[in-house]
């Protein structure tokens, strides 16, 4: 988990709350409290102590626990991670855990939350309780009636008593009253691999730098693709070539489907156009002039910006052309726009 700028004084580098319910600590933090547990469970097992509270205190100490409140001094965080910590011991309090490992467990609350500093200066921020889902708690002196518990017995019941008052009672766990619902709530992905992370794919959204070289890759392969592809061929049949062009093959290859499906349709519309009564020649005039102004209006658009329309094939291209063609519709003399395959437009009327 990255360190962020908080909030909080100016220039200070902490831990944002966001980690401490993250898989980044509460992993780590899972398996730090069951090693305690489970340390005390053992040494428990072995020495049979008269003072078992007293051996849990020196598990404590001796496992490095008495540092752990300097873990983080920001107040926001420090709440979000007092929370997930003591929300971890109540875990190892129900009745799945073995009588020592949950008497252990009420230790390790008790001693987390009792140390807390209380005379640091600058004061660091504290929590007075905790929250726990479940009543079995309560119950847990009674389940240490045999002869190897009997001496945890009196000692659960005097922690007890001390933390009732700490304790706050939430609704049953089976509608989830915690808040984050579950832990961890924030799951840390690493990246896999040697450290060169060739062949490996990180999971989750790309970031901004990933999406900016992906989109130069794209466009270099493109830029490649098209130099491959390119063909120079000349302007013009013949004589009356004009210059060279190099164009992508697919512009550069005549579109024959197309060119005989455009054909058709035209052949469709001449018939529809040549209908007695139909207005034919009038409406093919209407519609020439507004290609040709709009036309002229993107040819003063381009010219404003030192741009070219339609320029690259002399007087066999652009708005020249397309003028003579209009005026040859109004002349009657040609098919006008409709017949520029044909070659409308490429010499003056």
């Amino acid at each position: 988990m990255s360190l962020a700028p908080s909030s909080g004084g100016r220039g200070q580098v902490v831990v944002q709350p966001a980690y401490f319910t993250s898989s980044a600590f509460v992993d780590p933090a899972r398996e730090d409290v069951s090693l305690l547990l489970q340390s005390y469970a053992e040494q428990y097992e072995r020495l049979r102590p008269l003072q078992p509270f007293t051996l849990f205190k020196d598990t404590w100490v001796s496992q490095g626990w008495t540092w752990i409140h300097f873990k983080i001094f920001d107040a926001r965080s420090r709440e979000a991670f007092l929370k997930v910590m003591m929300r971890i011991f109540t875990e190892h309090m129900g009745v799945t855990e073995t009588p020592v490992k949950r008497v252990a467990a009420l230790f390790g609350l008790y001693m987390f939350l009792n140390t807390q500093p209380s005379m640091s200066m600058p004061k660091l921020h504290s929590v007075s309780q905790v929250e726990i889902s479940t009543m079995p708690v309560m119950c847990l002196p009674d389940t240490l009636n045999t002869v190897p518990l009997e001496s945890l017995r009196p000692h659960a019941i005097y922690v007890l008593s001390e933390l009732v008052g700490a304790f706050q009672i939430l609704p049953h766990s089976k509608v989830c009253p915690m808040n984050p619902r579950e832990l961890p709530r924030e799951l840390v992905v690493e990246e896999l691999g040697n450290g060169s992370g060739k062949g490996k794919r990180r999971r989750g959204r790309l970031s901004k730098r990933e999406k900016k070289k992906k989109a130069k890759d794209s466009l270099v392969s493109l830029s490649k693709w098209l130099d491959r592809t390119r063909q120079t061929h000349e302007i013009g049949v013949g004589s009356e070539t004009s210059g060279t062009v190099t164009r992508h093959v697919l512009l550069s290859q005549r579109p024959v489907s197309t060119r005989s499906n455009y054909r058709l349709c035209k052949s469709e519309l001449w018939a529809e156009l040549g209908k007695a009564g139909a207005g034919g020649s009038a409406a093919l005039r209407r519609a020439s002039d507004a290609v040709v102004r709009r036309m002229r209006k993107m040819d003063e658009v381009a010219a404003a910006e030192g741009l070219e329309v339609g320029g690259e094939g002399g007087d066999r291209t652009g708005l020249g052309r397309v003028e003579r063609a209009a005026a040859a519709t109004a002349s009657e003399t040609g098919g006008g726009l409709l017949s520029l395959l044909e070659g409308a437009g490429l010499f003056s009327v």
